[in-house]
């Protein structure tokens, strides 16, 4: 198959490594061209043209672009993440993903199917033109991964108020140990601000985003995620993956994974109980969630979720060809 990706964006993360994984995992096996920002070009391993994607949605420029690259590269299927490209873009197989939860889903609704990160994300989208794609683990990544004694609690993920990395710095306690907040984004100024107000400055460090996801995890007690809302987040299946447990709010899919134990209300004060529950009980944790460990290894792996995503591709093709 032919496939093109399309995705707009200013910062890498959780999207834009679904799409950079996914993309490499089919150029084993099809021809794929990723369509995306330049500064993004070095981060992908699969053919990538790169289109200022991030410019005003209504330009001219954009439009012209977008349409000589589709010419030139004459894909039979056309795949779009998020709702600016996915609006953006018209072809006859157009396929999109939706990777958080939106309000407005009129413009995926246009597509011929959709991709969800969670139940949630699909609320609005008929079923019979949908199905939830959990996100995944790419295994090369961990190939060498070992789990080390563990040094701090972890975040990861950018600063912004979606995530809410405010709400676990103003939950967070010296005597639950370390914590290391691996990010960026528009809220780092204030996070350091908050933090030397509270006075957790030997307690709190934060630290620029790798890609090297493994040696992070590799010596965390836990990772914790704060957000208000979320899609089905990589770093979930990755912390599950390498057998560090989580600790997180109730938001995306999390529900469907983690024991309700380990889940906390959308609010801080339910944030504050889960954290104070169980900073002193990591140990136990991890037997809460071996389950989970077992799962995430064995279902959410990327070679079998990509594969569920050409299947679908490839039932499309065959219908447009009768």
């Amino acid at each position: 198959m032919k496939i093109l990706h399309l995705f707009s964006s200013k910062v890498f993360a959780g999207l834009e490594r679904h799409v950079e994984e996914l993309s490499f995992e089919q150029s084993k096996s099809h021809e794929i061209t990723v369509i995306g920002p330049e500064r993004f070009k070095n981060k992908f391993r699969a053919n990538y043209t790169s289109v200022n994607t991030n410019q005003w949605r209504y330009s001219p420029i954009l439009w012209l672009e977008l349409r000589d690259a589709m010419v030139r590269i004459n894909p039979e299927i056309v795949h779009t993440h998020g709702q600016k490209m996915t609006n953006f873009i018209k072809a006859d197989l157009h396929f999109s993903t939706i990777h958080g939860t939106k309000k407005n889903v009129a413009a995926f609704k246009k597509t011929q199917f959709i991709f969800g990160a969670s139940n949630k994300s699909l609320e609005q989208i008929p079923p019979e033109k949908s199905m939830v794609l959990e996100n995944w683990v790419d295994e090369s990544r961990f190939n060498n991964y070992k789990q080390k004694d563990p040094e701090y609690f972890l975040y990861i993920g950018r600063f912004e108020p979606v995530k809410n990395p405010e709400r676990l710095i103003r939950a967070w306690k010296s005597e639950y140990g370390k914590l290391l907040m691996v990010g960026s984004g528009q809220l780092e100024k204030d996070l350091i601000v908050l933090i030397k107000q509270l006075g957790l400055d030997n307690i709190i460090e934060l630290h620029s985003e790798t890609d090297d996801v493994g040696s992070l995890l590799s010596k965390a007690h836990a990772l914790i995620i704060s957000s208000d809302r979320e899609g089905s987040p990589k770093v979930l299946y990755e912390s599950l993956y390498c057998k560090v447990p989580v600790l997180s709010t109730d938001c995306g899919n999390i529900a469907e994974i983690l024991p309700n134990q380990s889940i906390a209300e959308t609010n801080d004060q339910s944030f504050q109980h889960l954290l104070k529950k169980w900073a002193g009980k990591i140990n136990e944790l991890s037997l809460l969630q071996k389950k989970c460990f077992n799962e995430v290894g064995s279902k959410n792996l990327l070679s079998i979720q990509t594969k569920k995503v050409n299947e679908k591709y490839q039932e499309f093709l065959s219908m447009a060809s009768r």
